[in-house]
Parts: C-alpha cells; structure tokens; sequence
C-alpha cells in the first residue's frame, strides 16, 4: 500500500485535527439543524470558523439561533409543529440551498413522575422520528439533495443503558443491532431509504455522554456534575461517590462537544465514509476513580471513595434479561446514593439558592425552582445513568482511524474546560484552577 501523508494540528485541548487542503476554497453552504443545541451549536461554529470552506451554513432551531457570525443565517423552524409543506416553503422563501447537512435535533418528550430517563421509548421514538420524517420530506419537496446527509445518533445504539454489552462497542451493520426499544433504528433506515432515492450519500455519527457548555441543554453530565461539586463545598461536604469500586474502575467513553463539530466536518467530507456509521468519542481512557480526586481538587473538596460497607448499598437488577451482550445475566447496580434523590433533598435546595444568589448564576434556568422538577430529573438522571453502573462503555474509534482521523481529547480536560466555559455563561459558580488536588480517604475501602 502507498505511504499517505497527513497534516494535523492542535487547537486548546484538541489535538490531532484533520486539515482539508483539498476542499479550502470551495465555499461549500450547509445546513446544521438543532443548531440551539450542545452538538449543533458546535457543528455550527467550526464550520464557521473555515469561512474559506464554508461560505454559508444555515443554523436551525425552534428558536432563532444566537449566532452573530457573518456566515451564519439563523432560521427559526419547528420539524415537529410545521407540516413538511410548510417547512419546504419556509426553506424556498430563505432561498435555502445545501452541498451539506448536518442534523442534530433532539427532543426529550416530558417523563412521567417516577419514570427513568429514556424509559418513555415509544414517545421518543414518535417525536423524533417525526422530527426527521418531516425534515427529510421538505428538503424533497424544496429540491435540497445534500451531496451528504449526517445524522447525529449516540451510544444509547448498544444498548448500554439496559446492561452490559459487549466491549468494545463497533459501529456493525443493521443485522447487529440489539433489539430494543430506540428511535435511533427507525431514524437510520429513513435516512437509508430516502438517501438512495435521492441518489445520495448519508453518514451516522453516534457519540457518548457529551460534554458541553450551553445553558439550554438539561441532558449534561458536565452541568450536572458542577452543580452536585458546587453543592458540597457550599455545605462544607466532601465529593461523595455514589457507587461501588466496580463504578469507580469501569471505563467510560465520553464525547467533549467541540470534537463532534471538528468531527462531523471531517467525515462528510471524506469519500470513504459515505453510508457507514462511526463511533465519536474523545477516545481518551477514562474512569470516574481516577477523576474523582482530579474534579475535587478543581473545587477545593476531598475526594470520596466508594463504600466498603456492603450493606449500605441498594442493589437494582435490570430488567434486561439477558443483558445487551447476549449472556451473563442482568446488569446489577449498587448505589450508595442517587444523584436525582441527592437533588431532592431540602438543604441541598438551599444550599444552591445560597450560591446561586452570591455568585449571580441566572444563564440558565434554575433546576431547583417550583415546577422545575423535570430539569431535575433530566440533569441527574443522566449523571446516574452516566455513574452509576458498573460495566464499562468502551465504543472503539478504530473504524474513524482506519479513514484517517486523529482527533483526540483528555476527555478530564474536556470536562474542566466545558465547567469552565459554564461559569463564563453564569450557569455555575467559577472554580480555582490549580488550587489543591482532592486527596483519598483512608479506611473506607
């Protein structure tokens, strides 16, 4: 085989990102949908920032995206209300035309009291079905055939959050998918059908629990983390961990957002990876054992260890029998405590609204206020579904690598930098950098 030679460089914390010397000058126009959102803000703003690649991109949202950037028209459009013929109309009236699309809406549907998060399977499946259902029809009905339609998934895929699956987790083909409940199948065949009878090419990009700093998006371990890390020191606490050494040990892929923008550039426009699906992750090696004494540190805090009294533990079996990986038994889970029953606590309500009023944290909706309990359930109940269980979640980027992509993250950086960015937009109280590194409890393992 040849010898291919890459240029890379390094941006902050991101390093090993890809150069397009093949496509600078081109001028391409793109469409980023969800662009109000963790993933679609970042897409839009690296496209943005190649200004001699990208000449417009079209940033979407039920609300008129907050971008000032020249290249950037901010249009605001409701998949989910709007007909397709309404969206198609809209879409001509903009003089909207695309080279590219990059679609990352989501929508949480509203959970009932006392469900889990994501146990509502059949409403996402309707609602966002829905949302590309009826995007995908307008563009027909607009004659806007994308040369490369991205559809931005997540792990969920796996089936990780129902047990333990096999490691490490490869993107396969449609024939491997665990059978479950989840909107991101019917949502890839629809884009399969309707690329191949456009004649054209699709990419599915499936990250973890993304990291990202926007005072929007409820479902963010980083935010959620801030807020529990802010909480303990303002009632003189340590960082307690809520799991068992097998939480603490197990590795845990993560996705820092901004890497989803320099990665969602790099595979539309790269031949190779039209119709396949790719893993997205920092693919940096990643445990909360090893990060616990790193984030107190950042917060002046000592860093909990995991209980080593066995009773003192509340054990949950899944319901899934057997478990994603197809044996073995159900996933077991040992909490000490859960984030979403922390947050409910009274001093803890308390203890925010102290902070919250000193340090003026008013850049995001305030998760604790009366008849906000749902933004409650979404923050933490992602943290416990991100911490909680013991099995790893290792999604390989040998696939991405194979095509040429070095992008890289400490994914403990991207977590410092996302906190960091927070306190810049008041959604969180900033931190010392630098200051003491959370140190280990004696005794308790």
């Amino acid at each position: 085989m040849p010898r291919i030679t890459q240029t890379v460089f390094s941006e902050g914390i991101f390093h090993g990102l890809p150069t397009f010397p093949h496509h600078d000058g081109t001028r391409y126009t793109a469409i980023v949908t969800g662009a109000n959102g963790i993933s679609g803000s970042e897409i839009v703003d690296v496209l943005a920032s190649s200004s001699g690649r990208w000449e417009t991109i079209y940033a979407m949202s039920r609300k008129p995206p907050m971008n000032k950037n020249p290249h950037v028209k901010t249009i605001a459009a409701d998949f989910l209300s709007s007909t397709p013929k309404e969206l198609a109309a809209l879409f001509k009236k903009e003089g909207i035309k695309a080279n590219y699309i990059f679609f990352a809406s989501y929508m949480q549907p509203p959970l009932p009291e006392n469900a889990g998060l994501w146990s509502n399977a059949d409403e996402l499946e309707s609602v966002n079905v829905t949302l590309l259902s009826n995007f995908l029809t307008a563009l027909s009905l607009a004659a806007i055939i994308p040369t490369r339609f991205l559809l931005q998934t997540g792990g969920k895929h796996y089936a990780l959050h129902l047990g333990p699956t096999t490691i490490p987790q490869t993107e396969g083909f449609p024939s491997d998918r665990v059978s479950h409940a989840n909107f991101y199948f019917p949502q890839e065949d629809l884009l399969s059908t309707w690329a191949t009878k456009h004649n054209t090419t699709w990419t599915v990009t499936r990250p973890g629990f993304i990291l990202g700093a926007n005072p929007t998006a409820f479902i963010n371990i980083a935010y959620a983390l801030a807020l529990y890390a802010t909480v303990q020191k303002e009632l003189g606490k340590e960082l307690e961990f809520p799991a068992d050494v097998g939480a603490w040990d197990a590795n845990k892929d993560n996705t820092t957002a901004k890497l989803i923008g320099y990665f969602s550039e790099w595979v539309v426009l790269h031949p190779e990876a039209k119709n396949e699906a790719f893993n997205l992750v920092d693919d940096s090696p990643f445990s909360y054992g090893k990060f616990w004494p790193e984030v107190a540190g950042w917060y002046g805090l000592e860093a909990g260890l995991p209980e080593s009294d066995a009773s003192k533990y509340t054990t949950i079996t899944l319901g899934m029998d057997p478990p994603p990986r197809g044996f073995g038994g159900p996933g077991v889970v040992k909490i000490a405590f859960s984030f979403e029953e922390w947050a409910s606590r009274p001093e803890v309500k308390a203890a925010w609204e102290k902070a919250r009023e000193r340090e003026g944290l008013t850049g995001a909706a305030d998760p604790w206020a009366e008849g906000k309990g749902y933004l409650l359930k979404d923050i933490f109940g992602s943290l416990d579904a991100e911490m909680l269980g013991s099995w790893s979640r290792t999604q390989t980027m040998d696939k991405a690598k194979a095509l040429g992509w070095h992008g890289h993250v400490r994914t403990a950086d991207g977590f410092k930098d996302t906190i960091q960015k927070m306190a810049g937009l008041k959604m969180v109280p900033v931190f010392e950098v630098g200051g003491k590194r959370g140190s280990r409890r004696e005794g308790r393992m």
